[in-house]
């Protein structure tokens, strides 16, 4: 931080103290209105702070880069990315390295968060996001010319557990596949979203990119994932650079969705969206959520929640190659996301689309 030259002076006519500071041509005044000597520190406080945050070096402490780290990410990222790097920074790195100074931050001061989280209970998961926080706030800092610290060496300690991940079983499946019925207000009445429930687990899609599937995205047995709704309500490009992507549905995913088109004729629904709500448009997240656990109470199913009906799918598919299999959830690079992938991939699609087909069919008793 660079020096202040001034001290705070006490304006009798005011009745206040006052003090000007300056970097890079841009002045500023402070001021504090309580009397005496606690008034003077207050106000220069207030100048030093301004200071610090102005001139980014070696002296800067980690807490005021990781204000300025946050602020990028709000302003250039998606609110329910901000939201969790905001978490990660309040909740696990500021307690451990903000009040130290960028110039003598080391690779163990970051292992300590690391360390510090896993001491806390956190899943492998979050310690990995959390890993991945510190490396992004580095490279901030970096572009800051605070520090050439490149951290390269932080883990993840090897007892750090995995997050559980429940699916539906065979029973769960079956009643899934044989009841539309669920309740409302203690009445027993059709589920409008079922269709949308048995798509999800055939095809392993996100719940946010389930909701988000438009009419338009498909053309024929091909089905182009281009966007995902967040539970904010804002519909983004997905959950990571793989996400946009292009499958094949056969037999009985195929079938939902030709039901879902009778189903909204029916109710008079006219939407872009292929599982909107009542209204035709899209259906938030929550309400989804609210239905199918209203949906699986009734009907006796597992407590899983809409997003492992994806982990079903990946658990359904066991015997499918984990090539196709990553190529269909978006685990793996992205092919192509309008329909027009060359013949090899096309291919590699519909094998993956007639695997899965086969193996809910075996569960379920078809052939």
């Amino acid at each position: 931080m660079a020096e202040r030259k001034s001290e705070a002076v006490w304006i009798e006519n005011r009745k206040r103290w006052q003090i000007n500071a300056q970097s890079d041509g841009e002045r500023r005044t402070f001021v504090c209105a309580t009397p005496g000597r606690k008034g003077k520190i207050a106000a220069e406080k207030k100048a030093d702070k301004w200071l610090e945050e102005k001139l980014v070096g070696e002296n800067t402490k980690c807490e005021v880069l990781l204000d300025k780290y946050f602020n990028h990410v709000k302003a250039t990222t998606t609110k329910a990315n901000w939201r969790q790097i905001d978490n990660y920074v309040r909740n696990h790195i500021k307690p451990v390295i903000g009040r130290k100074k960028i110039g003598r931050l080391t690779e163990n001061d970051l292992q300590d968060v690391i360390d510090q989280a896993y001491s806390s209970g956190l899943a492998k998961k979050t310690l990995s996001n959390i890993r991945a926080c510190l490396m992004a706030f580095m490279k901030f800092c970096r572009r800051s010319n605070a520090t050439k610290l490149h951290p390269e060496g932080i883990v993840i300690p090897n007892g750090a557990k995995r997050s559980s991940k429940s699916i539906a079983d065979p029973d769960d499946l079956k009643v899934l596949f044989s009841s539309d019925q669920t309740t409302w207000r203690s009445t027993i009445r059709f589920d409008r979203y079922i269709h949308a429930y048995r798509f999800a687990a055939l095809t392993g899609i996100r719940p946010g990119e389930l909701l988000g599937l438009k009419w338009s995205d498909i053309d024929g047995e091909k089905i182009s994932i281009r966007r995902a709704l967040n539970d904010d309500d804002e519909f983004t490009v997905g959950k990571n650079e793989n996400a946009q992507r292009t499958f094949v549905v056969k037999g009985l995913a195929k079938s939902e969705l030709d039901q879902q088109h009778m189903q909204l004729l029916r109710d008079g629904i006219l939407s872009e969206f292929v599982f909107p709500d009542k209204h035709a448009e899209f259906t938030k997240q929550h309400t989804f959520r609210r239905f199918w656990n209203r949906y699986r109470s009734y009907n006796n199913i597992s407590g899983i929640t809409p997003y492992e009906l994806r982990h079903t799918f990946v658990s359904v598919n066991d015997e499918m190659p984990e090539g196709l299999k990553k190529k269909v959830i978006g685990h793996s690079p992205n092919m192509d996301t309008e329909g027009t992938y060359g013949h090899a991939i096309a291919g590699d699609m519909e094998r993956a689309a007639q695997y899965s087909d086969n193996a809910f069919r075996r569960i379920l008793g078809e052939k």
